[in-house]
């Protein structure tokens, strides 16, 4: 059949070699190499079914005696025949052969790693890393290759691996060898050695690039998205920069026993745009804060009956039903339902075009099956109703209605009762109006600490402030210092640098971040060298910085001074 030159030249090969049956598979030749291998395949009835039209590598295992592991390659010979070279994977030499070959080349980085030590790592890890196999084989991962600050990180789901998980999607840093930080994304898995001792597998893509555009496109987005959300908030501010113009100009005629009357007017005006302001910080960071905090509604409608009415205008009537009820608790603060009266209350003014009737009113739905109780707050105009057609896209983003309207509105509303785990249902009729009903959890009693107590915590904290603003900084510093705590203040970042020798170990920095000179974050990247895990409370009117920086780190300005104390209590407790 074969030549008798070349079957003796197969014979004396030093690798197992068979040459089988393309249609049957049955092996026609095999040379020394291969004699107690071919036993062993018609002991245990393998068949070498490769099925292969061309040139391909496979992976062969026998199971007994004694399990071996093959590699090998199938190269057809004529029309009937395949010759396939067989090398076994050996446990004197785990990185060699078919298999070494097909983890050299992969276009993702793997190593090996036991008791911590990278035993192997393939070719495109030293591309990425700058680092030799003798540079990183025989050393700790963790302390030459991960980055400092995801170290906890890789110990944690390192761990995990080793108690028998497989960690799939984890991102970590690497750092190479010209001190880059470089984002993978890593599955890890666990194995034995051919002495049965525990080794794992990493096996990571390079995602920086991904991560680079990703970052780009969401902040692409969000610029976007504010720009649609600033046109109806500009909207918003105009009305109230009116009211205020308004009792301004009545305030210089205005007999004396109604001038505190009209100032306290102007200050809940100007308190409702800070509310206005405040949403665009729950907006691009979700808020958890709400949920750690109870609100009183009866006393809230009370208190801002003046307010609603102010924005809603003098043709619009507004009543209030409170029921038998003298209190009624659910979560959030004043600010942040403010926010959410105006918006719906701003969307019933629209629907009635600035006449007819808005009633409010408070009641207690309990969900028997879920065994849940809500505070049920039904808002229903007089307006002209919704149609059906439009009635399921309300709280989707970007749909509106209105010729000037952004969109966002309702969505943002819909957002922020699901955050505080309640939802909202809509009963509309054209030409008779609307009824938002909100339901969210209801508390017996509202059980929070008296805030003098709370504050007892700050008493004598030591507090850095760097405001290049005077009549800001003095005004904070003498506000901070009234309430027990020891304040620091400075007009810039140089000026702090100049006397850090001089000063206590800070509890808290709160920082404009937008100082001459140095900015506000490399004032904090400076004192975070000295003073490591110091807590920081960024200034800021700039809202596009907002989905840049923690929400727990910012405060956006105009702020009240009791947001800043809430701030401070929750960075330094």
């Amino acid at each position: 059949m074969f030549h008798e030159l070349v079957v003796k030249g197969f014979y004396l090969v030093d690798y197992p070699l068979l040459i089988i049956n393309k249609n049957t598979y049955e092996i026609v030749y095999y040379n020394k190499r291969a004699e107690e291998l071919v036993e062993q395949i018609r002991k245990q009835k393998k068949c070498l079914d490769v099925d292969l039209s061309e040139d391909k590598k496979f992976v062969f295992i026998l199971e007994t005696p004694v399990q071996k592991i093959f590699y090998g390659r199938c190269i057809e010979i004529d029309n009937d025949h395949l010759l396939i070279t067989l090398y076994e994977l050996r446990r004197d030499k785990p990185f060699s052969g078919f298999l070494y070959e097909v983890i050299e080349d992969l276009p993702v980085l793997v190593l090996f790693i036991k008791d911590d030590k990278i035993i192997y790592i393939n070719k495109i890890c030293e591309q990425i890393t700058g680092y030799s196999r003798t540079d990183l084989i025989g050393k700790n991962i963790q302390l030459n290759l991960i980055w400092d600050l995801d170290r906890p990180k890789f110990f944690y789901h390192l761990n995990r691996v080793r108690s028998g998980f497989k960690e799939e999607g984890i991102i970590l840093g690497i750092v190479d060898k010209f001190g880059r930080i470089k984002n993978f994304l890593w599955n890890f898995f666990q194995t034995h050695d051919w002495d049965g001792e525990p080794i794992i597998i990493g096996i990571a893509s390079d995602i920086s690039e991904l991560l680079e555009i990703s970052q780009n496109i969401e902040k692409l987005h969000k610029t976007q998205t504010f720009s649609e959300f600033l046109r109806g908030l500009v909207h918003d501010f105009n009305n109230i920069l009116n009211i205020i113009l308004t009792y301004l100009r009545d305030l210089k005629t205005a007999p004396f026993s109604k001038v505190e009357e009209i100032i306290n007017i102007i200050e809940k005006t100007i308190y409702s745009w800070i509310d206005i302001n405040r949403v665009i910080l729950d907006y691009s960071k979700e808020s958890k804060e709400l949920r750690i905090k109870k609100i009183d509604m009866i006393k809230f409608l009370k208190e801002n009956l003046e307010v609603f009415q102010l924005i809603i205008g003098e043709k619009i009537r507004l009543y209030l039903d409170f029921g038998y009820y003298k209190s009624l608790c659910t979560y959030g603060d004043s600010a942040f339902w403010r926010y959410i009266f105006l918006n719906l209350l701003s969307n019933a003014k629209d629907a009635m075009e600035g006449e007819g009737d808005i009633y409010i009113s408070l009641s207690k739905y309990e969900d028997l099956v879920n065994n849940k109780k809500y505070l049920k707050i039904s808002i229903k105009d007089t307006g002209k109703g919704i149609p059906e057609e439009v009635l399921p896209h309300i709280f989707k983003p970007f749909f509106t209605t209105k010729e000037k309207g952004s969109g966002l509105g309702l969505f943002l509303v819909n957002h922020h009762i699901k955050n505080l785990e309640g939802f909202i249902d809509v009963v509309s009729q054209v030409g008779k109006g609307t009824t938002f009903h909100l339901y969210i959890p209801l508390f017996d009693d509202l059980s929070v600490g008296k805030s003098e107590k709370r504050l007892d915590i700050l008493r004598n904290k030591i507090i850095y402030l760097l405001e290049d603003e005077e009549g800001t900084r003095e005004v904070l510093k003498e506000f901070l210092e009234e309430k027990g705590l020891k304040v620091f203040s400075f007009r810039s970042g140089e000026e702090l640098v100049n006397e850090i020798s001089e000063l206590p170990k800070p509890d808290a920095v709160i920082v404009d971040i937008n100082l001459p000179g140095m900015s506000g974050k490399e004032v904090t990247n400076y004192l975070q060298k000295i003073f490591p895990n110091t807590p920081v409370i960024y200034l800021t009117g700039d809202i596009f910085l907002l989905s840049e920086i923690p929400e727990e780190e910012i405060l956006l300005k105009p702020f009240k001074f009791e947001e800043l104390l809430e701030k401070l209590l929750r960075v330094i407790n």
